[in-house]
């Protein structure tokens, strides 16, 4: 039996208080009327794939560390694509994409340390950034799959927002970083991507939502059946595409298993929203 949303979705889209009507968003996307410019978007959208509206109000919860996540929550989902578009707003959209392998990495139970080690490791790249006077944002998935035939087991994709001026040193930065005590880590090939390969960097919006896109593939199954007005949102058809749904997770993660910097958390956004009516 398909899920469908819950009845208070068209109560919390009604009142949402974007500088452009939410509801407008509902129709054109989710029934085809047509698509929205990029001001629309970045101001109204959640960043949901194609520009669907949002699925929940309200951000990720901290998970306990003794709990395995197998999957996304669709709160969580929401929470990392809102946190892109905000990331939109402040001028800090990720540009920058990482791969972090961790048990090539020689990381001492991965299962259960890579969350505290990737926290570790992007608070390192930040700080590193702002003594240089710039500004960072990253949002981050874990995922652990393994069969037995050279899959990479746990490891992490990163999008984050690196200044241009410092982005050549930011990669040669990573060894040093991966090999700090609470990162827990030693550098080999392979750590930060097959055979050390740098990924070019990010120039368009598009391209970042693609990644992200990429992120949310260990959305719960339970969630692919959910219909709005008889649309299924994440199967075949629908209006929300998740790329390489045949490759989720197979092993848990323990500890947070997604996140984002706290300048485009859901407190963030909060309060930079707050402002935004003051000033109005």
């Amino acid at each position: 039996m398909k899920r469908r949303f819950p009845a208070s979705l068209a109560t919390s889209l009604k009142n949402a208080t974007p500088p452009h009507d939410v509801s407008l968003v509902f129709r054109r996307f989710v029934r085809g009327e047509g698509k929205l410019d990029q001001s629309e978007q970045i101001a109204a959208s959640p960043y949901m794939s194609k520009g669907a509206p949002a699925l929940s109000l309200h951000a990720a919860r901290m998970p306990s560390t003794h709990v395995p996540k197998w999957h996304l929550t669709l709160e969580q989902l929401e929470n990392n694509w809102r946190a892109l578009g905000h990331a939109e707003r402040l001028g800090l959209r990720p540009n920058v994409t990482l791969d972090i392998n961790f048990s090539v990495g020689g990381l001492f139970d991965p299962d259960r340390r890579a969350s505290a080690s990737l926290r570790a490791f992007l608070k390192l790249a930040r700080q590193w950034i702002e003594r240089r006077g710039g500004r960072a944002a990253y949002i981050y998935v874990l995922e652990n799959r393994f069969s037995g035939i050279g899959e990479t087991g746990v490891h992490a994709h990163v999008l984050i927002h690196v200044p241009g001026s410092l982005r050549e040193n930011f990669h040669s930065q990573k060894r040093i970083w991966a090999r700090n005590r609470d990162v827990g880590m030693t550098w080999r090939p392979g750590l930060f991507g097959p055979k050390g390969k740098r990924r070019p960097p990010m120039r368009t919006l598009e391209q970042a939502k693609n990644k992200l896109l990429y992120m949310s593939k260990d959305l719960d199954p339970a969630a692919f059946a959910i219909q709005v007005d008889g649309i299924a949102l994440f199967e075949a058809g629908g209006r929300v595409h998740l790329d390489n749904r045949d490759k989720p997770s197979n092993q848990p993660i323990y500890g947070l298993k997604t996140g984002v910097s706290r300048n485009i958390n859901a407190k963030a956004r909060a309060s930079y929203r707050h402002h935004q009516v003051e000033a109005s």
